[in-house]
């Protein structure tokens, strides 16, 4: 029997929270909540979070801080929210998504569907070399026997780049790989940002070769 992902749709417009629950239902098992209180006892139990920013007590910027300090559930975000700055600053805090309302289902469908595929357990493998001991199927990450936090962006680049090890991944590569082609609010500096944020969780070591002017390659 094939085990259905679970998703938390976290949506204070009833109407609207109870439709995508029928639209999503028949390919996924679906909570609702409807504030973030609510929200906070379902987020450990689900595989990939839908968000809305404007919440009856709260804002869903919010809601992805605790979730990052807690797991590394996605998250897409769906707000009638489209001021480039908070969009930027849910990214930063950890969204894996951001869809502006009005939206279409479809499309909709489609991010979780490729959020599925990115995050999926068969990708994943485990890396133990020198002081490192990487298992992404259960999202460990230990540097010298401590344990390190990283999103689930942060994961997914370490991931290719040890996957392609003996290879150069080029920036436009990397970032076709993390965010795909059609994220016109990703810009592209963010991929920099979070390689810098990775070797600073990989201290001491620095595993992570810049090719100047062609991408990043995995030393180890």
């Amino acid at each position: 029997m094939k085990i259905m992902k679970k998703i938390l749709i976290i949506e204070d417009d009833k109407h609207l929270n109870k439709g995508l629950s029928i639209s999503l239902k028949d390919n996924y098992e679906v909570i609702s909540s409807y504030t973030c209180k609510d929200s906070i006892q379902y987020i450990g139990n689900a595989d990939l979070i839908i968000l809305d920013m404007n919440l009856p007590d709260g804002d869903g910027l919010e809601i992805i801080k605790y979730t990052r300090k807690n797991s590394q559930i996605p998250i897409i975000v769906l707000s009638a929210i489209d001021l480039e700055p908070y969009i930027i600053s849910a990214i930063e805090l950890g969204a894996d998504d951001y869809i502006t309302k009005p939206f279409s289902l479809g499309i909709l469908k489609a991010k979780i569907k490729r959020v599925f595929e990115k995050t999926s357990i068969e990708d994943f493998e485990v890396y133990r070399k020198d002081g490192f001991n990487f298992d992404f199927q259960n999202n460990n990450f230990f540097v010298d026997d401590k344990n390190i936090y990283l999103t689930p962006t942060e994961a997914r680049i370490l991931y290719f780049l040890i996957k392609n090890k003996s290879h150069i991944l080029t920036k436009e590569i990397l970032f076709d790989l993390i965010w795909g082609t059609d994220d016109e609010f990703i810009d592209q500096n963010t991929l920099s940002v979070n390689i810098s944020r990775i070797r600073n969780k990989l201290k001491p070591y620095d595993p992570i070769e810049t090719v100047f002017g062609v991408g990043y390659k995995w030393s180890y």
